[in-house]
């Protein structure tokens, strides 16, 4: 790759040790290796990160706020790298995601991208593309998937809406308009940085190859189920938005929208029975109380750190090995995945019962990815609900599907 500018992943995590150590074990099998990594976390040292190949490499940061914009400024002026990339706690990227992530910074023009990012089944999207504006409402933008990137412009209007997940930004040109405003304490952070962005003059590009896939871990906001807890950090980002991007004229009819859809939002929670019909109007208050603070005018304390680039410099083995089995050889295949992990083999695990069950795929933290579900099944919406597949032609069909950039050459059938 002759294009591959210093990479500083900054992850930030709150009251998730376990989730962080899983993305933390999966980092050492990105093809990308120039790049080096900061967790900004909650942990008061760094024993949460034993027994992770490559961890002493990985600089922690302890950090103890309800403050997400405040926790990535401080993983920003520790960042060497000419480019920083975020990535939460719950999620964990494809192997390829950071070679694919930095390809549009060859282009001077653009000083952010970010890619798409599945759900928990490992297959369904969560976001895709997305246009924000200055309001803060988002539209769904088609893009040309062909391409390996699509840069967007601003139009004074309209721009790239980036998931603080699955995103990066020229470190310079970040912390040129300050890097994030920590009064947008959860929700919208992502949104502001990119708008500022674009009003400073810089394009946005969304990357078809970079894929992360998120899980949606239990936090003091929502719980495992994604219900929300309390809708007051909402509001208050919201209404901080909108004091500083919407025209007044359009205030009172933007927050009305806002209402609205998060109301509707709850009442499906409701429906499906994930909340009491008496929890509505008490996390509908929530969301009041916090649209009607006063947003206060923060800005960044923390100093740019005089640090030297660290690299995780974790072995790489650009061969990837899949080993396919039925649900009877679940022993074998964990056995034979984790000796491979540990030389520092990416691995895939296809263990298929002889079934039509929907499938699922995820990293187990030991250090391999994992397909389930039935050798007949489905593992994407278009698929048929049965389909006729033996073990060795259904792995097959799925190394070609889904597991292109995972640089697959051999297979192992149990």
């Amino acid at each position: 790759m002759s294009f591959a500018p210093r990479v500083s992943l900054i992850i930030v995590s709150r009251h998730r040790p376990e989730a962080l150590k899983r993305v933390a074990a999966s980092l050492r099998f990105q093809s990308y290796t120039n790049f080096e990594v900061i967790l900004v976390s909650d942990a008061p040292d760094r024993s949460f990160l034993a027994g992770i190949p490559a961890s002493e490499n990985m600089l922690h940061i302890p950090f103890d706020q309800a403050n997400i914009s405040a926790a990535r400024n401080l993983g920003l002026a520790h960042a060497q790298g000419e480019i920083v990339a975020f990535c939460d706690d719950d999620a964990v990227p494809d192997p390829n995601w950071l070679t694919a992530l930095v390809q549009p910074f060859s282009n001077p023009t653009i000083a952010s991208a970010g890619g798409f990012v599945r759900g928990r089944n490992g297959f369904s999207y969560q976001w895709k593309a997305l246009l924000s504006d200055l309001r803060g409402e988002d539209t769904p933008l088609n893009i040309d998937q062909t391409l390996p990137y699509v840069e967007v412009p601003f139009d004074g209007d309209r721009f790239a809406k980036l998931q603080g997940t699955n995103c990066a930004f020229r470190r310079d040109a970040l912390l040129g308009i300050g890097g994030f405003d920590e009064g947008f304490r959860f929700y919208l952070d992502e949104t502001d940085v990119c708008l500022r962005l674009a009003q400073a003059g810089h394009s946005a590009a969304f990357v078809n190859g970079a894929e992360v896939h998120h899980g949606f871990e239990e936090s003091a906001l929502r719980s495992a189920a994604r219900v929300p807890r309390s809708l007051f950090e909402i509001g208050a980002s919201k209404r901080r938005y909108l004091d500083k991007y919407c025209a007044e004229e359009h205030v009172l009819e933007a927050e009305q929208r806002f209402f609205s859809d998060q109301k509707k939002r709850l009442l499906r929670f409701m429906v499906e029975g994930r909340l009491e019909p008496r929890d509505v109007p008490a996390l509908m208050g929530t969301l009041r109380d916090g649209f009607n603070t006063i947003p206060e005018m923060v800005k960044s304390s923390h100093l740019v750190a005089e640090r030297a680039f660290g690299p995780l410099n974790a072995g790489k083995n650009p061969k990837a090995v899949a080993l396919a089995g039925g649900v009877l050889a679940s022993r074998a295949l964990t056995e034979r995945a984790q000796e491979l992990a540990k030389c520092g083999t990416p691995v895939v695990v296809f263990r298929f019962a002889r079934n039509s069950l929907f499938h699922r795929r995820y990293f187990d933290e030991r250090g391999f990815w994992v397909q389930t579900g039935g050798v007949f099944g489905r593992s994407s919406r278009t698929d048929p609900l049965f389909s006729w597949w033996t073990l060795r032609h259904r792995t097959r069909r799925e190394l070609e599907k889904c597991y292109v950039d995972f640089g697959v050459t051999e297979t192992q059938i149990f």
